[in-house]
């Protein structure tokens, strides 16, 4: 199998080809399968233990696989996807509640492309990176990706992105490319020395992790955010619901999901929650 392994991927990253052989493998099997370790893998498809341990990687970030500390890695099970409710931006819901949203400008220029955007790897892009605040107070870390073309259209510079008022969103709207839809996943995990640092996590390093690929029209990506939240203020709400006569039938199931607070008739607001903001340790309230 190393042979024609080694073939297939001879004109891209070996670990690349790995993670789409393992993405195949794990389809095909069950929750909690448990996966050959890294030294078998790499005996089985002739790589390093580097490579088989950056394709699994890859795979745990996007929770196709869980590690267990002294176990090994199992098949994940399946994240609950749920279709969103009301599209605002950080900005908006944060004076929706009352407050002031502003940020601080950490990074911007172009950058290269990543494992898991979907932009296409020839794509020149932006990045952006804000730290946002509340009535002043850090809440999170936005790291926005722009195709290049795009920031072009909009006018985003540097000195646009670092002016006290600037809302994305807001640019978008000004620009005639209205944020139609987006796509959200959420998941927690432990904070990196350096978002703990910025958003002054130092009790619980736990922050929620967001990321958000935005769509205008004609379905066209306008950007793609990797949000970092500290947990202890962030929250989803959503509505659900169930139909009891069609509570046996995975295809009515599945059309349940999508009946989602969008389509409500309870004037309430769905989606992410910021706060409480009443004290510095994120305790209810």
């Amino acid at each position: 199998m190393a042979l024609s392994f080694r073939a297939v991927a001879s004109e891209r990253p070996l670990y690349r080809r790995l993670v789409e052989e393992l993405r195949a493998e794990v389809a095909n099997r069950a929750v909690g399968d448990r996966i050959d370790s890294e030294p078998r893998l790499a005996q089985r498809f002739g790589v390093s233990r580097f490579t088989v341990a950056r394709a699994i990687e890859v795979l745990v970030e996007e929770g196709l696989i869980r590690r267990r500390q002294g176990l090994g890695s199992f098949v994940a099970p399946p994240a609950l996807v749920r279709a969103p409710s009301y599209l605002s931006s950080f900005t908006e819901a944060v004076e929706a509640q009352g407050r002031t949203a502003s940020h601080r400008l950490l990074n911007f220029g172009p950058t290269g492309w990543r494992e898991g955007l979907p932009y296409p790897e020839e794509a020149e892009l932006i990045l952006m990176e804000r730290l946002r605040l509340v009535d002043r107070a850090p809440a999170a870390i936005h790291r926005s990706f722009i195709d290049e073309k795009v920031a072009n259209r909009i006018g985003l510079t540097r000195r646009v992105a670092a002016a006290p008022g600037f809302s994305l969103y807001r640019l978008f709207d000004r620009e005639g490319l209205i944020p139609e839809r987006g796509v959200e996943t959420l998941r927690a995990r432990a904070a990196t020395a350096d978002e703990a640092r910025l958003l002054a996590i130092v009790d619980s390093p736990v922050v929620m992790a967001v990321r958000r690929e935005t769509f205008g029209p004609e379905n066209a990506l306008l950007d793609v955010v990797d949000a970092v939240y500290d947990a202890r203020r962030y929250s989803y709400q959503a509505e659900i619901r169930r139909d009891r006569a069609a509570k046996t039938s995975s295809h009515s199931r599945k059309k349940v999901e999508t009946n989602h607070a969008s389509n409500s008739n309870l004037r309430r607001a769905f989606g992410p929650r910021l706060g409480p903001w009443g004290d510095r340790d994120g305790g209810s309230g």
